[in-house]
């Protein structure tokens, strides 16, 4: 349950930093989308800006042609005249007020036209209505090579290319804001992940040092404890040595606790160069160790590894300055249907060492069964 809570602990963050960055992609790619609409949407717009400026012109032309053609073939024919004008009045309606057409396109048509084509509006309704309207045709071609002027104005301002200009402001505003939302994503998210890493070091850290003894850098007794209660779950053959150091009180009242210190450190690097990478070696409290032997096999493996650790232990120790020896007195009990909790199995090692250290003599070194 610990180690579920924990997993949960550590990786919630990252969960959460991951779902923030998808969200923000999210994010950024509806707004892109959006901005490519809107540049589809500008595109259309220029596109049927030109259509209808070209229409204009050619209904203008249209209209030209006709009373040009009526003039010089002295014909009076007003209802074609009429319906070239209504031509292009309804492609002057569309330049000027359609939504699609770009709206600078717009408002400089309409200052440009607007008056010349009102004015060629009334004045062709009212020659047609005349008694002779042949002979004012020439002030209709007057009035449309003055609207054809305007027009040419109107071509000219859509090559200086103004709408192109706004669709490029637009399209380099959008990158500008695109560039600014994706180096924020960045940002937020390596502050997340730093934040979460810097977090998971700091509780790895923490977890270490609350299961570690800090003068050895051994295992101590919580982490002892949870070691062997994982192995009892899972039905695994355990052997306990609780070892305590002989002379070692000796050394600390003559030498000094610095000296003390420096022995502690050195049995504990002995020791652990002597066990399997399957075991486990903890101090846990004082000169009081605990070795947990989960791969033993055989009792005979037992007498062999417990020699070899009162071997290692007893060498000299250049501690402070002096050479010292220390023994050990080590008691040992086995995990069994009588001894099958962790208290049960330090208390029968532990009453073990002490019928073991009742047979030291100085800094001599004795072991004893449970």
């Amino acid at each position: 349950m610990n180690e579920k809570k924990d997993t949960i602990m550590k990786f919630s963050p990252l969960v959460l930093i991951i779902a923030i960055e998808l969200g923000l992609m999210a994010f950024i790619t509806f707004k892109y989308n959006q901005s490519n609409k809107e540049v589809t949407r500008n595109m259309e717009s220029i596109r049927a800006s030109y259509w209808a400026s070209w229409h204009f012109g050619e209904q203008l032309a249209r209209l030209e042609r006709q009373v040009s053609d009526d003039i010089y073939l002295d014909n009076n024919d007003s209802d074609a005249i009429e319906e070239k004008l209504d031509f292009l009045m309804v492609s002057y309606e569309f330049l000027a007020s359609d939504v699609n057409i770009s709206p600078l396109l717009k408002a400089y048509a309409v200052e440009t036209l607007q008056s010349d084509v009102t004015e060629l509006d009334r004045l062709v309704l009212a020659v047609v209505a005349s008694h002779e309207p042949i002979k004012q045709y020439k002030v209709i071609l007057d009035v449309i090579k003055k609207l054809k002027l305007g027009y040419k104005s109107v071509v000219f301002f859509e090559l200086k290319g103004s709408a192109f200009k706004v669709l490029t402001k637009d399209i380099e505003a959008n990158q500008q804001y695109f560039l600014k939302i994706i180096y924020s994503v960045f940002l937020i998210v390596t502050f997340l992940l730093v934040a979460w890493a810097m977090t998971y070091l700091s509780f790895k850290r923490s977890q270490a040092l609350s299961n570690m003894d800090a003068l050895t850098l051994l295992p101590n007794r919580k982490r002892c404890v949870e070691f062997v209660r994982l192995k009892i779950d899972k039905k695994e053959p355990l052997c306990c040595f609780f070892i305590d150091l002989n002379g070692f009180k000796q050394i600390n009242d003559t030498i000094g606790h610095l000296a003390g210190d420096e022995v502690l450190k050195v049995i504990a690097k002995r020791v652990l160069y002597s066990m399997s990478g399957n075991d486990l070696f903890a101090r846990i409290g004082g000169d009081e160790f605990i070795l947990i032997l989960s791969d033993y096999q055989t009792s005979d493996n037992i007498e062999m590894i417990v020699e070899r650790i009162i071997n290692q232990i007893k060498q000299p120790i250049n501690a402070d300055g002096k050479v010292v020896n220390v023994g050990a007195a080590i008691g040992i009990s086995f995990l069994s249907e009588q001894i099958d909790t962790v208290e049960k199995l330090f208390s029968t090692a532990d009453a073990a060492m002490y019928e073991a250290k009742s047979l030291k003599q100085g800094s001599s070194s004795n072991y004893k069964y449970h």
